[in-house]
């Protein structure tokens, strides 16, 4: 008999081979157990190489280094040409949807419109069941989505919303103007550091888009009320009804100091929050960056 195993060839019929030891019947049972078992799939090498390419980690890091800055620059020299018209029109658009926004969130009807909201005087809960009902529901859709960053800003409108329901509307409604601008110019800066897969930061031309827009109308609106005070726009205009400056110091009692602050304060609050967000761009977008394979340092002190 031939060993299956070694092919020694057995002149006398034995049941273990002479020359290898296994015993033919076991040997046998196993290879034929291992026959039926079906094939294995090959395995799939898993792929460690990240998400983003290391070229396109270090154009992100230096895109998140110079932008900010640069934008806040380019609007600032802006500001003293005759093009802060045009930033005075971005600025326009941010200012009267700052009205709406605080007017639906008091629960308001408010229409926007160029260089004029109107607005309802009265409270409508309708208005109120249907705004509350549209963040709720943006938050509900980013908790399925698992984006926890639109769902804490859901959870802060609300709370925003709260706040609001329960202040008088009439003095806020109007200093959310300009302090609407400001916040909502910031908003948009701030878009500039969205998460990587998001389409704002894959769309070249809204990321980059939106953050000039934003620099412009924030610095044209701030610089207004850093001052000097004869420019702020008092008075009425014509065919609306008296300015926002106006309306705050002869309708509501405001001073003209207190409220120049309010708005300084807000827009520096707005600055220290770009600040920070500026801050942790640069260490996200620095921790995001592959190591060299041929350098076992960080890419950026690997040439040290």
């Amino acid at each position: 008999m031939r060993c299956p195993k070694c092919q020694f060839d057995h002149e006398l019929q034995t049941t273990e081979c002479l020359k290898c030891g296994i015993v033919f019947s076991r040997y046998q049972a196993v290879t034929e157990q291992a026959a039926q078992l079906p094939a294995a799939a090959p395995e799939t090498p898993t792929s460690s190489a990240p998400a983003v390419s290391r070229h396109d980690a270090l154009r992100e890091l230096k895109y998140r280094i110079f932008a900010l800055p640069l934008a806040l620059l380019l609007a600032r020299l802006v500001a003293g040409t005759g093009l802060r018209m045009a930033a005075a029109m971005l600025a326009m658009v941010l200012h009267e949807s700052g009205h709406a926004i605080t007017a639906w969130l008091t629960g308001r009807w408010a229409v926007p419109l160029p260089w004029v909201t109107p607005h309802g005087q009265e409270r409508s809960w309708l208005i109120v069941v249907l705004v509350t009902g549209a963040i709720l529901f943006g938050g509900y859709l980013a908790w399925q989505a698992e984006r926890l960053g639109w769902l804490f800003a859901a959870a802060a409108l609300l709370v925003l919303q709260l706040i609001t329901l329960i202040q008088p509307a009439g003095a806020m409604i109007i200093f959310f103007g300009d302090g609407g601008a400001l916040v909502l110019a910031t908003l948009l800066m701030a878009a500039f550091y969205a998460p990587s897969e998001s389409p704002l930061v894959k769309n070249w031309g809204l990321r980059w888009g939106l953050l000039v827009i934003g620099a412009l109308s924030f610095l044209h609106v701030f610089l207004l009320w850093l001052g000097p005070m004869e420019n702020l726009p008092f008075g009425e205009i014509e065919g609306v009804n008296l300015s926002d400056p106006s309306l705050l110091t002869d309708m509501y009692g405001w001073s003209i100091l207190q409220m120049v602050d309010r708005y300084v304060r807000l827009g520096t609050g707005c600055l220290v929050a770009l600040l920070v967000l500026y801050v942790w761009g640069l260490v996200s977008a620095y921790r995001a960056i592959p190591p060299n394979p041929s350098s076992e340092k960080h890419p950026l002190l690997a040439s040290r």
